[in-house]
């Protein structure tokens, strides 16, 4: 909960900071959802890249709110704190030696990212009507996020206990690590004031342990320990001692990802400011004054 505290504090601090300046400010809320790419899962061949070795079954949710504050006509800062889950499980791979290895995790994830975005293409005046009731702005981000993970694991998937205080590879790992988001979005701003996006965010990591997977086993498969549960299942003895001790059990070669795709409704401050005119058209209006005239008497 400290955490979690932290987190909120610090985001909501930004966008006091950042809407006080009036330049081209907006901030909301976002929902969607998120997949991983790791040791747990997969195709029936060894790990591949990107999106090929998701399964879309264990699609998960995240949560979370923005402040976007726009530097340069085409440039703008992002702030965000995001809170979602990722899941996964060996018997929904077609590869059989994960399916023997039978681990499951799931693991909750409290993120906090700041990424720069470089608009790409931009129609202020959707419709052509001069009216600039719509506009749209599509772009790319890459940026640097902080997270904080607990992967968890189970042998039914029914109760969960949190792996990282086991070692059940007998290394110890941090809760906290750091990612580099990249990715893209588009949104569209209704009357000057309402803003509703979609982003995708791929989350490149330093740690392969989102999933508690990396190297090899610590414990025997017939330990009863859940870092190895192979010796629940049905194989025969003679292939179970592909899962004993100093045994691969994951691929250190290869770090874990995550992604979240999302969309999000904001809200624009407007500003004053040469970019803001320009991009909707504001004009200035002069006070009117009305001239005092004394009667004579």
């Amino acid at each position: 909960m400290n955490t979690i505290r932290l987190a909120l504090t610090t985001f909501f601090s930004l966008i006091v900071l950042l809407g006080s300046s009036q330049y081209n400010f907006d901030y909301g809320i976002k929902l969607g959802a998120t997949n991983y790419l790791g040791d747990i899962g997969g195709q029936e061949k060894t790990r591949r890249d990107f999106i090929m070795d998701m399964k879309l079954s264990q699609t998960q949710w995240v949560f979370g709110g923005y402040a976007r504050y726009k530097f340069l006509p085409v440039l703008a800062g992002n702030v965000s704190v995001n809170y979602g889950r990722i899941k996964g499980d060996d018997a929904l791979s077609s590869n059989k030696g994960r399916n023997t290895r039978n681990l499951r995790f799931r693991n909750n994830i409290l993120e906090i990212s700041a990424k720069a975005e470089y608009y790409i293409y931009e129609a202020n005046d959707i419709g052509g009507r001069g009216r600039y009731m719509l506009d749209l702005k599509t772009y790319a981000h890459l940026g640097i996020s902080g997270f904080n993970h607990n992967p968890k694991g189970s042998f039914d998937g029914s109760s969960w206990t949190a792996l990282q205080p086991l070692q059940t590879e007998g290394i110890s790992y941090s809760k906290w690590q750091i990612g580099i988001p990249i990715g893209a979005g588009v949104f569209f701003t209704y009357k000057n004031k309402h803003r509703f996006g979609w982003d995708f965010t791929w989350t490149i990591t330093f740690t392969d342990y989102l999933d508690d997977i990396s190297t090899v086993f610590y414990q025997g498969p017939l330990d009863g320990d859940i870092g190895n549960q192979s010796g629940l299942t049905n194989a025969d003895e003679q292939f179970l001692a592909n899962f004993d001790v100093g045994q691969k059990r994951g691929d250190p070669s290869h770090k874990d990802n995550y992604m979240f795709t999302t969309f999000s409704y904001g809200y624009l401050i407007r500003g004053q400011n040469s970019f803001y005119r320009k991009s909707y058209k504001l004009k200035r209006t002069k006070k009117k004054t009305a001239r005092k005239v004394r009667a004579k008497f």
